[in-house]
């Protein structure tokens, strides 16, 4: 009851003060009773490296994910790709990646101003897809869905793990839910994942590619934001 007392007794004072005409300062009392109300909930935090740093550890694990993946799935896209297929499509999804680390690590520092519009962000997917639409032939195997759902379960099988990874390392910063962050979050885990899937997918055919790659991207993505939704109205709440 006495702490409760003094908590009242303090609200009252501070919207006494609230009350006052403008310019008025915060009597001294008040404000020794609130450093004294919130010296106990105080601990001592990691101080977070520089954005820069963290933006060159989420390449970095982004690099190192793609290269192992790379050496450990089939590399059946590498005999079926021309070279003009392969520069672009890794040029893209590496710009990509790089992309959504700087977001992320915006993201992990408070009032951070965003580096790029947010229009920029769905242009990354945009230049997946239209590169896929481009670059690879229009036609179709007999057997489109036997043969295409396989490369969207091993895109979701590498994306959610990945997706995971870089949510330890970001929540070491002080994250906000929204939609945005979960969009930027499952777009790094996807353009890693899309890497390697598009390096050992033995079906080098836009229909295939804009279908089970990037349409199952686009779905996780959409999943992430929605995610991030509804974590942020339960913050709210």
């Amino acid at each position: 009851m006495p702490n409760n007392s003094r908590e009242d007794d303090l609200k009252r004072r501070v919207e006494s003060w609230a009350a006052s005409p403008g310019g008025a300062e915060v009597p001294s009392e008040i404000q020794q009773k609130i450093s004294r109300m919130l010296a106990p909930s105080l601990t001592p935090v990691k101080p977070l490296p520089s954005q820069p740093m963290l933006v060159w550890e989420f390449i970095a694990v982004f690099v190192a994910c793609t290269v192992g993946l790379i050496l450990i799935l089939d590399k059946a896209g590498f005999h079926l790709m021309t070279g003009l297929q392969m520069a672009v499509m890794a040029a893209i999804l590496f710009s990509g990646g790089v992309l959504f680390s700087i977001a992320l690590a915006t993201g992990m520092v408070p009032g951070a101003r965003h580096r790029f519009p947010s229009v920029v962000l769905p242009l990354s997917g945009l230049g997946v897809i239209t590169a896929m639409a481009l670059l690879f032939p229009w036609h179709t195997s007999s057997a489109f869905f036997s043969d295409g759902w396989p490369c969207t379960f091993l895109e979701i099988l590498i994306a959610i793990p990945v997706a995971v990874i870089f949510w330890l390392l970001a929540r070491r910063g002080a994250l906000f839910a929204s939609p945005r962050l979960g969009a930027v979050l499952t777009s790094l885990a996807v353009f890693l994942a899309l890497t390697p899937l598009q390096f050992q997918c033995m079906f080098q055919q836009a229909p295939h590619l804009l279908v089970w790659h990037s349409g199952a991207a686009l779905l996780f993505i959409a999943l992430g934001a929605w995610i991030g939704h509804v974590f942020r109205h339960r913050w709210i709440s």
